[in-house]
């Protein structure tokens, strides 16, 4: 878990929805992404995207730390949309885009730059 050194404590996770029209969602997720936060990811995020908009766009650009179980959170959402025929998008941040890399994840997933 990554630890804000000023405050000595993890970034707690902010799940937003920025924007919505009837064909497009955008989702602002900050903070830190790991096995205490990821069910909460999860719910929000698949909540928001009950509706099945055509297009949805995930601003990960606030994540500072993301585990094993908040990657996993983003292939089962991944997986979601292309079943619900939701085209989705992710825009992560540098350290986000790392994790993607060193797992191999970045071609699996659509990932857009900031």
């Amino acid at each position: 878990m990554a630890i804000d050194t000023e405050a000595g404590q993890a970034a707690p996770l902010v799940v937003v929805q920025t924007a919505r029209s009837e064909e497009a969602i955008t989702v602002e997720v900050a903070g830190d992404i790991d096995i205490a936060t990821s069910p909460r990811l999860r719910a929000e995020v698949f909540k928001l995207l009950a509706d099945a908009p055509g297009a949805a766009m995930i601003d990960m650009t606030g994540v500072g730390f993301c585990d094993s179980s908040g990657l996993s959170v983003l292939v089962q959402l991944n997986r979601h949309c292309e079943e619900a025929g939701i085209e989705l998008s992710f825009v992560p941040s540098k350290v986000l885009r790392r994790a993607l890399e060193l797992t191999g994840l970045l071609p699996t997933l659509k990932v857009d730059t900031a």
